[in-house]
């Protein structure tokens, strides 16, 4: 990735966005928490580490984000939100939200999202999200949110990954330019954060809906302490819970140590 030329499809949010690309580094998200306080956060700053490969990348419920030079574009963003973490449950929806407006204008059609966190083509693992939260329940909060999407990956990555993943190779045969699509990221990121700052998940729940893969089929949650339970998705709350049409009437979901799979 190349700063210049990522900052030149952002060229009019340069007073807003402080860019930092790195060859190499643990983790781009760690890098954003270790050195919060020496960031101003005022005025809708938003700071961004991008990285072409990361050793110590993660994912949720612990599990590891791998990237390779050149595979795929990784990268973190800081934000403050004043109203604090308690208002921010839906934010991770929300990334996915900006995540498939951009990937679409892009011809890269059916891109869809899985509750709660993952960018999905044709049921196979494109991309993820993950949010970090410091700070208080009300008043400012920091966010860290990390962006993994899959450009082109290797053997060697292919064959530690646990899931079923595709890059966007496999879905258009073209090399995209990482950098215009990071560019084009970074606009829409920063702009659907502010419309969330201001309206909350709420605003965007009927267009996460409408791109949810899994809605209207039958699931099988697994909850922590290996419990599990079956029904079939039925929309989201304002706070980005998932509800579930189960034996035991219309139940709702909230994101934590969760993991959804189909079982149809």
């Amino acid at each position: 990735m190349n700063k210049d030329k990522a900052l030149k499809f952002t060229s009019h949010l340069t007073p807003i966005i402080d860019l930092n690309v790195f060859n190499i580094i643990d983790s781009t998200s760690n890098y954003l928490l270790s050195n919060i306080k020496q960031y101003q956060l005022n005025d809708n700053r938003i700071v961004v580490a991008a990285a072409e490969v990361q050793t110590k990348g993660r994912g949720r419920i612990g599990r590891s984000w791998h990237s390779d030079l050149g595979s795929g574009l990784t990268f973190s963003m800081l934000r403050r939100f004043e109203n604090g973490a308690s208002v921010l449950t839906g934010l991770s929806l929300v990334i996915g939200v900006a995540i498939v407006r951009v990937l679409r204008s892009f011809s890269v059609n059916q891109i869809n999202l899985k509750w709660p966190n993952d960018i999905l083509y044709d049921n196979s693992k494109l991309g993820g999200v993950l949010v970090e939260l410091r700070g208080k329940m009300i008043g400012p909060a920091d966010a860290v949110i990390g962006i993994g999407i899959n450009f082109n990956l290797p053997s060697s990555i292919r064959s530690i990954i646990q899931q079923n993943a595709i890059d966007l190779f496999q879905i258009t045969g073209q090399h995209l330019d990482r950098n215009e699509i990071f560019g084009a990221l970074l606009l829409e990121l920063c702009s659907i954060l502010s419309d969330f700052e201001v309206h909350g998940f709420s605003y965007f729940k009927d267009e996460w809906i409408s791109y949810h893969a899994y809605h209207g089929k039958n699931v099988r949650l697994f909850l922590p302490h290996n419990s599990f339970v079956s029904g079939v998705v039925d929309g989201i709350n304002d706070d980005g819970s998932i509800c579930l049409l189960t034996s035991a009437g219309r139940n709702s979901y909230i994101v934590g140590d969760i993991s959804m799979r189909l079982t149809d």
